[in-house]
Parts: C-alpha cells; structure tokens; sequence
C-alpha cells in the first residue's frame, strides 16, 4: 500500500486554497462592487469548509464522503461567485478530477456519473457567462492542469512503491545474512559439542577413574610410588588439554573453511533483482569459495551496487563480473544508464556508495566507480584474495 507524507502535503495544498480564494475575492469585488461585507464572510466560510474537507482528504484519504463533499462544493462556490468563479473553477476543478482518477478503480460508475456532472455543469457554466472561445480555453486549461497532476500523481506513487520494493528488499536480504550467520553458528556450535563429546568428556572421565583408584590405593602406597602414579595422571591430564587445544584450532580451520560458491550466494539475489525490477542482468561467476565474513560484505555490496541502478541510473541491463586477477578478488557491476558527473561521485549524499566504501575498507580492499553523464556507471570492488576466498 502506498503511503503519502501528509506533512508534506498540507502546507502547498492549503497555501494553494487561500491562494484561489484571494483572488476569486478580489475578482468578485471588482466584477459586482458589493456595497456590504457579506460576501467577506462567505468567502471566509467557504474557505474553511474546503480546508476542512482536504483535512480530511490528507487524514483518511480518498474516500467516497470526500468525493461527494468536495463534488456538492464544488457546485455551490461556481453557484455562489457566478463569473468569479473563473479562478476557482481552472485552479480547484484539476484538483477534484485527478482525486476522481485516483478513486476510479473503487467506485469506477459512481466517478463516471460525477465526472460527467461536473464537466457538463462547468461547460454550460462557463459557457453562460463567457464567449465560446473563452470557455474552451478554459476548458483546454482544466484538461491540461488536470492531465499534469494525473502524471506526477502517478510519478509519485510508483517511486513510493519503488522505494518500499527496495526498503522490502532490503529487510529480506538482511534476514538471509542473520540466516546465513545462524546456520554457521549452528554448525559450529554442533561440531564444538561433538569434540566435547568424543574427546574432553572421554579424558575426564578417564582422570577421574584414575584418581578415584589412586585413592582407594592412598593409604598402602608408598610416597614415591603415589608420587608417580599422581605424575602419571597430570601428565595424561596435560595431553588431553593439548590435543583439546589442537582440536579447536582444527575445528576453527575447518570451519573457515566451509565452502561457501559465490555463485550460489550471489545468484538468488541476480535472480530477484530480475524479477522484481525487469532488469537483465548478465552474470560471469569466478567459481570462488567465499570466507562467511566475505560472503556476508559482498552480498551486502552487490544488493547496494543493483540497488543504484534501480533508483538513479535507469538501466534495463547490468552486467556483473567477478573474477581473481593478480592474487585479487575482484567484483565488477556496470550499467549503461544515465551515469553521473564526476564531482557527484565521491558526494557523501549518496548513501548506497558511501556504504559500498566502507565495507570495501573493513575489509582492507579498495573500491574505483567509474561514471559519465549518458555513459553508464562501472563500480569496481577488489579485495585481497586470502580475505575473499577459501581458495
């Protein structure tokens, strides 16, 4: 569901209301020169019965008790102001039909009937008091005003769906790295238990049978030979914390070494991009196998690399290329878009860059982005091959 910032829609809105009745006022003033003031209060009231119906337009949205109020509104001010209404009617009219596009699909025969109602009343209105030419410039003007909210209406709310594609994006890509962490932790965490298992609880219970017969023997050994069966133990004792140390370190090694194919991490978010946003990615695999701090950082690299393409460069196609070249990894995601200026590049206003850096320069790499205006963006990440890969 789309969501609007109402903050940001009530002050243009309402300055644009007072705007229009202003200058309805003065119009109606100069037309009929009222000798008292309560066409004043009309317009005062007027004008707070319209704010308060786009109060409630910008609160609960577009509904059908809007539609109706603003449309029996709408009627009443071209009734009220006659030839003044001009104003009015070429600057709120626009307003009421791009609402009566936005609402069509709820109620699409009650906004046909109405459409056809008001766009009839406003032509013979117009028509009544002003010469034809007149009234189809202002009916020229109305379609044009009208047809340039629709647009940016639509405007609007795809990048708002856009943005929260990206944002959802975003949250499942992190949820499959918190996976991908659980899951090696899980793996160690069973790996540790076993090794506990089969050889320090094994060399425990074998100290403590021993000291145990040692014991019951204490008061019929002799000093040295108690001397040297206690020897005995400390010394099987000190083996076992040895080979325990040598089986962590072993386990550590192991488990670094757990293959992780970039292809197989890397693809699924490819495939989701192409899915989503209709891009077509083409995608050249260095068949590595990624270290878990790598695997999460480049993932993390590629979705804000793709990401960029999707909100600024306007690209249909990418190309992703990953490769070793002189003892380093190398992750290459160009587009053919739209590019940027040279002086843009390295602006910290651009978020999804700055973070693309930084987990560049925790990991000891360095990253190049190459971009001109019309010529596509080339972002290039190289990291030292022993911290990328298990190769």
């Amino acid at each position: 569901m789309v969501k609007y910032d109402r903050k940001k829609l009530v002050i243009p809105l309402f300055v644009w209301l007072l705007l229009l009745f202003l200058t309805t006022l003065y119009l109606y003033d100069n037309l009929y020169s009222p000798k008292n003031s309560i066409y004043l209060l009309e317009t005062f009231v007027l004008l707070i019965v319209i704010i308060g119906i786009y109060r409630y337009r910008v609160k609960a949205g577009l509904t059908l008790k809007f539609v109706l109020l603003v449309s029996i509104f709408y009627l009443l001010i071209c009734f009220l102001y006659q030839m003044a209404a001009i104003i009015l009617i070429i600057g709120l009219f626009p307003l009421i039909l791009a609402d009566y596009y936005l609402f069509y699909k709820k109620k699409p025969t009650t906004i046909v009937v109405l459409t056809i109602i008001l766009f009839g009343y406003t032509f013979l209105f117009l028509d009544f008091f002003f010469h034809l030419v007149n009234t189809l410039i202002s009916v020229d003007a109305i379609i044009l005003l009208t047809s340039i909210l629709i647009y940016y209406s639509k405007l609007i709310r795809q990048l708002i769906e856009e943005r929260e594609k990206n944002q959802l994006l975003n949250r499942q890509m992190n949820q499959a790295y918190h996976g991908l962490e659980k899951m090696v932790v899980a793996r160690e965490r069973n790996s540790f238990a076993t090794l506990l298992h089969d050889t320090a609880t094994q060399d425990l219970i074998a100290v403590s049978v021993q000291l145990e017969s040692i014991n019951g023997q204490i008061d019929e050994l002799e000093i040295n030979d108690l001397r040297k069966k206690i020897s005995k133990v400390k010394n099987f004792a000190d083996d076992s914390q040895r080979n325990l140390r040598k089986s962590i370190a072993n386990l550590k090694l192991m488990t670094d070494k757990v293959k992780r194919n970039e292809e197989e991490i890397l693809q699924p978010i490819i495939s989701s991009f192409e899915q989503k946003y209709n891009l077509q990615i083409i995608y050249a695999s260095s068949k590595q196998n990624l270290r878990l701090k790598a695997a999460l950082e480049i993932s993390k690299i590629l979705t804000e690399c793709l990401n960029n393409v999707v909100r600024h460069s306007k690209s249909e196609e990418v190309v992703v290329v990953s490769k070793i070249e002189n003892d380093r990894y190398k992750l290459i995601v160009t587009d053919f878009g739209i590019g940027m200026q040279k002086n843009k590049l390295h602006q910290k206003v651009n978020l999804g860059l700055e973070s693309i850096r930084n987990s560049v320069r925790d990991m000891g790499g360095i990253s190049r982005i190459s971009s001109s205006p019309g010529e596509g963006t080339s972002i290039i990440v190289e990291l030292p091959k022993e911290v990328a890969t298990n190769g």
